[in-house]
């Protein structure tokens, strides 16, 4: 059984009249990595600042590692990594300048440092500017820029790392590598958080989800236990019975949008055969049946649709 690492108790948090969290209690357990999506405004970005000490809540406790962050002790910043839309780099110093730099405060030897750089970015632009001490970080492109806050990030492999919009302005390449650092990272027993507008990168890498609405946190994926919850589409006509047959097997009512039926399913292969048959056997037309790509995306939308009813 995993250790919760991060505990939030009765966080509330505004801004003026503006209430971004209110009450918030949440645990995360060690090893996860967890995903923060939600509309623009809705509160990511200051969630991650709240964790990591750079907003003071209001009210309510946090606790990370034994850390109360805001008591901006250097043994909790030794043991994270942090990317943020800032990337915190001296503009007129090289990436290799600014390593040294964030390696001294953290005390790492320079030996582990290089010893990192060989091992998980060779042959990328991050090695060349290492090796001849490059441009100074101003000159870079934005691209460049996050390679050097993720490469940074990572450095150490840190026991918890948060990664606020990690895949800004990323190409392919270096996407595929950052991916490659999460599942690293996590192998090495790292707890992540990312927020992220990129759904298909949240998808992919999180074992769970959370959307911020209505002052708090609202879980819209959870991989427990080795039972995934797995989003299906079954494109047919409406009948109300369809829908009942379905509801059979799914974990949650189903709904019908754009001319097919939505659900979720546990142990797809076995049960989408029987919903299959005793759709087709009730006189139900389907025309397709598929896994749905883009669960999170409808989810955020429904509900952001709830909210604005509100």
């Amino acid at each position: 059984m995993k250790n919760e690492i991060i505990t939030i108790n009765n966080l509330s948090k505004s801004f003026g009249n503006n209430v971004i969290f209110q009450n918030l209690s949440y645990s995360i357990k060690e090893g996860s990595i967890f995903g923060i999506v939600g509309l623009n405004g809705s509160g990511k970005t200051t969630f991650i600042k709240l964790l990591l000490g750079l907003l003071k809540p209001d009210n309510g406790n946090i606790n990370i590692l034994g850390f109360n962050p805001w008591k901006h002790k250097c043994d909790y910043y030794r043991q994270i990594g942090v990317i943020l839309e800032n990337d915190g780099f001296s503009g007129n110093l090289s990436v290799l300048e600014n390593l040294k730099i964030f390696a001294d405060a953290k005390k790492i030897l320079w030996s582990y440092v290089k010893e990192y750089i060989n091992s998980y970015w060779k042959n990328t632009f991050i090695e060349q500017e290492i090796i001849k001490n490059g441009k100074k970080v101003k000159l870079l492109s934005r691209g460049q820029k996050m390679q050097c806050a993720i490469c940074r990030a990572f450095l150490l492999w840190p026991k918890v790392l948060f990664l606020d919009e990690p895949t800004v302005c990323l190409d392919l390449n270096a996407i595929e590598h950052f991916y490659n650092l999460i599942k690293v990272a996590n192998k090495k027993g790292a707890t992540i958080i990312i927020s992220s507008h990129q759904l298909s990168a949240i998808e992919e890498l999180c074992d769970s989800v959370g959307l911020i609405k209505n002052k708090n946190i609202d879980i819209i994926k959870n991989i427990t236990s080795g039972d995934t919850l797995e989003p299906w589409i079954i494109k047919s006509n409406f009948e109300q019975r369809f829908g009942d047959i379905i509801k059979e097997y799914s974990e949650s009512p189903p709904s019908y949008s754009d001319g097919a039926w939505h659900f979720e399913i546990i142990n797809s292969k076995d049960k989408i055969p029987e919903i299959v048959s005793k759709l087709t056997n009730t006189g139900c037309k389907i025309l397709e049946v598929t896994q749905e790509k883009e669960i999170l995306k409808r989810r955020i939308l429904l509900n952001s649709e709830k909210i604005e009813k509100l």
